[in-house]
């Protein structure tokens, strides 16, 4: 690829309260050969002006406005087709950036040529911006095995924190290419979990103890959205739902990894982990009564 080293790419919609804050946070970085690529999803409240702003002052800023609303996902893909760089950060509207992020991540993904994504750990705030805790991607270091951290990403994380990998500095190409395979979602919430079974079939995928990236809860994001109007269906709407719903996600990540390229002996130690975290689960499940919330 032509062009700068990193590619931040943000999807936007109808978010004019955090949106300058998420861009300033990338043109602060430590490390300045990137391109902050920003699609706007033909947003109505603001938003797309405070992003045509930031582009007239800066070179470094990519800024398309949509002509019509694609949708979160189809949006996400835009980011990714149209990335320049070899590298790419996926920034979420309302998150923002420690000023080392883009130099640290970069250093740690060209420490190992097999590695497809690397992550730091995560600030978590609060529409405000006050700290709520820290998520500290442990189980996925890169001191542990790969075969090991692998297995992480062929379950259902509803005990996990890794989902927030996803947010990591990944290989354009790989992305690329997985997006093409990636058929559209009924539902945003949980995409995580198929993106990153498709990075994690092709390369390894690992965090290192740094917590350099900020991720706001609002209640205004996709999660809470979808959960919403979730809620406002019948008790046995939402179960079907909910139970329909992940086990499209469980299936899907089974199939990835039976349809991957990895040797068959690493396929079968993989589903036997599999088969003793499902069967631990279900009987968490059967003791609580219901399952536990993400």
């Amino acid at each position: 690829m032509t062009g700068p080293a990193v590619t931040v790419g943000m999807p936007v919609y109808n978010e004019k309260r955090f949106i300058a804050e998420a861009i300033e946070s990338v043109l602060a970085q430590s490390f300045t050969d990137f391109e902050l690529l920003i699609s706007d999803d033909a947003s109505t409240d603001g938003t797309a002006e405070i992003c045509a702003c930031f582009a007239a002052q800066d070179g470094r800023v990519r800024f398309v406005r949509q002509d019509i609303n694609l949708g979160p996902f189809l949006n996400l893909k835009y980011v990714t087709d149209q990335a320049r760089s070899p590298l790419l950060v996926w920034l979420a509207q309302d998150d923002k950036l420690s000023p080392g992020y883009l130099e640290e991540c970069l250093q740690q993904i060209n420490l190992n040529p097999a590695s497809v994504l690397v992550s730091t750990d995560f600030k978590i705030i609060d529409e405000t911006g006050n700290p709520i805790c820290t998520e500290s991607l442990e189980t996925i270091r890169a001191a542990i095995p790969w075969r090991v951290r692998r297995a992480e990403f062929f379950k259902f994380p509803v005990y996990s924190n890794i989902f927030y990998s996803f947010y990591g500095m990944m290989r354009t190409s790989v992305c690329q290419k997985m997006f093409s395979e990636l058929k559209k979602p009924s539902y945003m919430s949980q995409i995580e979990l198929p993106v990153l079974a498709r990075l994690a079939a092709v390369g390894e995928i690992s965090s290192f103890a740094r917590d350099l990236r900020y991720y706001r809860r609002v209640g205004t994001s996709l999660y809470h959205t979808e959960r919403k109007l979730l809620l406002a269906k019948s008790r046995f709407g939402r179960f079907t739902i909910q139970a329909r719903h992940f086990g499209r996600l469980i299936a899907d990540q089974i199939s990835v990894l039976l349809c991957s390229s990895l040797p068959g002996a690493v396929k079968l130690g993989i589903l036997s982990r599999l088969a003793y975290f499902y069967f631990v689960r279900c009987i968490v499940i059967v003791a609580k009564g219901k399952p536990p919330e993400r």
